[in-house]
């Protein structure tokens, strides 16, 4: 199923980058080494233990051994795309960078944005520094295959063999406020009541005070949320607010600005949505035969254990 949710890309974006970069406060022994560059142990360890967490939500059975060896070549592969880029002139600009962060802190929040980076114990400074990591690389992708490389009979083509995919889910236009406790979370409800303050007025209130984290999420599945949260958001009335709602985290005031039933995506609606796909499927392709031929002409050392 084809769906929006830049929102949603940037929250696992994010939890990405921080799990890519959380091993630089200690390393240890090099597991490896790509034309002169080692790979630590450390990181090996922190990308494994985040595949197999990933693999065990999806309820798929592992072999370990084989799985570390398949994550050990992927971060060789990094290793040579940075290289490549670099030799290539790819770079990514600071101002770049930070308007990817902003755009994330946007996306998850100064407070979760924030945690985040204390429990990793990770400096900005580093984060910045992973980001351009991922830029970088993922500009590299972008130039072995142009925007252009699908046409418009490959779109169409995919759309009228795969139609049952374009099953539109129903959704929600929605926007929440996160509190610590209930009782702060009741208190700006009874405020809101008492006062006639409108949701998106307190919101963008509490936005500029930095209270608390208030999450624009815009279009997105309920079932993106826990049973609970999305149970209350399916039994709000469109245009109005709720809760609070308790949730993993905290507790909710929740704003359903519309909502979409589910329904069959004409072609129109999703042929951007394909087309990306596509393109991202060449993507996958060639970055694979490149790194492949790469290898083949570096002088790669895996180290025993």
């Amino acid at each position: 199923m084809l769906t929006g949710g830049g929102m949603n890309f940037r929250i696992l974006y994010f939890i990405a980058v921080v799990i890519c970069i959380s091993c630089s406060a200690g390393c240890s022994r090099p597991v490896a080494e790509v034309n002169g560059e080692k790979i630590d142990k450390a990181v090996l360890d922190l990308h494994f233990r985040e595949k197999v967490q990933e693999l065990a939500q999806q309820n798929i059975s592992i072999d370990k051994a084989k799985l570390k060896k398949a994550v050990l070549q992927e971060l060789i592969g990094e290793k040579l795309i940075l290289k490549e880029a670099a030799a290539r002139g790819i770079r990514v600009s600071a101002e770049e960078v930070t308007k990817e962060i902003d755009a994330i802190r946007k996306s998850v929040g100064d407070k979760q944005f924030n945690k985040a980076l204390r429990e990793k114990k990770l400096s900005l400074d580093a984060f910045k520094d992973r980001t351009r990591e991922k830029m970088t690389m993922k500009a590299f992708i972008e130039s072995l295959v142009g925007e252009d490389a699908v046409s418009e009979e490959e779109i169409r083509d995919f759309y009228g063999n795969s139609r049952k995919t374009f099953i539109k889910p129903s959704r929600v236009f929605m926007s929440m406020i996160e509190f610590d406790t209930e009782d702060a979370a009741r208190a700006v409800a009874d405020n809101m009541k008492k006062n006639k303050i409108e949701f998106d007025d307190m919101a963008k209130k509490i936005s500029n005070e930095r209270k608390t984290a208030v999450m624009e999420y815009g279009w997105v599945s309920p079932d993106f949320f826990s049973p609970l949260l999305a149970n209350a958001i399916n039994n709000i009335e469109d245009g109005a607010y709720g809760g609070p709602y308790k949730g993993q985290k905290g507790y909710y005031l929740i704003k359903v600005k519309e909502r979409q039933r589910e329904s069959i995506a004409k072609y129109e609606e999703v042929k951007d949505d394909i087309r990306k796909a596509l393109v991202s499927q060449k993507r996958q392709a060639a970055v694979a035969h490149w790194i492949a031929q790469k290898k083949k002409a570096s002088k790669i050392e895996v180290f025993p254990k």
